[in-house]
């Protein structure tokens, strides 16, 4: 509840960002500034409906956005733990996404495995 000009920590920063002090990074689509994995955990924690968007952002762990590897992982890992108020749109885009990320790789069956993982069969 301080003002603005008597900010006394910085903000959790992604680790690729905690060099650049308190700079307050903007999403481009809501506004909402830029966060590190580890603060949308804590916050998931004390709110178990705390949006899941946020926290599965690749640039909340990565300087590349299109970089799916943890997102997804980390999505699989809280589904086993019965979170799953996901918007079914944002599972298929981290799903196609990862998807096609392994697929650039040559990985492919892999890239099939994740697809596999789809909760719209049509």
């Amino acid at each position: 509840n301080t003002p603005e000009c008597e900010k006394y920590a910085c903000c959790p920063l992604p680790p690729y960002l905690e060099g650049s002090g308190c700079v307050i990074e903007e999403d481009d689509n809501g506004g909402r500034p830029l966060r590190d994995v580890c603060f949308h955990l804590l916050k998931l924690y004390s709110d178990r409906h705390y949006d899941l968007d946020q926290l599965l952002d690749p640039r909340s762990v990565t300087s590349d956005p299109l970089d799916y590897r943890l997102s997804w992982h980390l999505w699989e890992v809280l589904r086993a733990l019965n979170y799953t108020h996901l918007f079914t749109q944002s599972q298929g885009v981290l799903n196609a996404s990862y998807a096609a990320q392994l697929e650039s790789e040559g990985l492919w069956e892999w890239a099939v495995f994740i697809l596999l993982h789809e909760p719209d069969t049509q």
